[in-house]
């Protein structure tokens, strides 16, 4: 019984919730962006004058998303937001690209972001 009770004690301490570190505040930061109706419109000409190409895409909602463009040539990279409307805005852009690999021995995620209660 008294092991019992140490797995059933071990297994309540261990369980981990997400959320923020305990010095996060919420803030919100107004910056320029550049938007056109389409996200075509918005890759033609970036694709046009800048020769960048979509390396990552990701759902930031059900309706909306972000994609990560770049030119490994350039060393450049750019962030747009997708609205449900179709509006795309170039949100952030910059030079000096650098890249990493995720490091080799790193721990496994202790949340499960596709599991409805935990997550971001």
């Amino acid at each position: 019984m008294r092991i019992l009770l140490t797995i059933l004690t071990l297994i309540a301490t261990t369980s981990v919730l997400a959320g923020p570190p305990k010095d996060a505040v919420k803030i919100m930061r107004p910056y320029p962006s550049l938007c056109t109706p389409t996200f075509q419109s918005l890759m033609g000409a970036l694709t046009e004058d800048y020769a960048i190409h979509i390396s990552a895409t990701f759902e930031e909602t059900p309706v909306s998303y972000v994609a990560i463009v770049e030119n490994p040539n350039s060393k450049s990279m750019a962030v747009i937001h997708i609205a449900e409307s179709g509006q795309a805005c170039l949100v952030f852009s910059g030079l000096n690209l650098q890249k990493f690999d995720r490091p080799e021995g790193m721990a496994p995620p202790k949340v499960d972001i596709n599991d409805k209660d935990d997550g971001v």
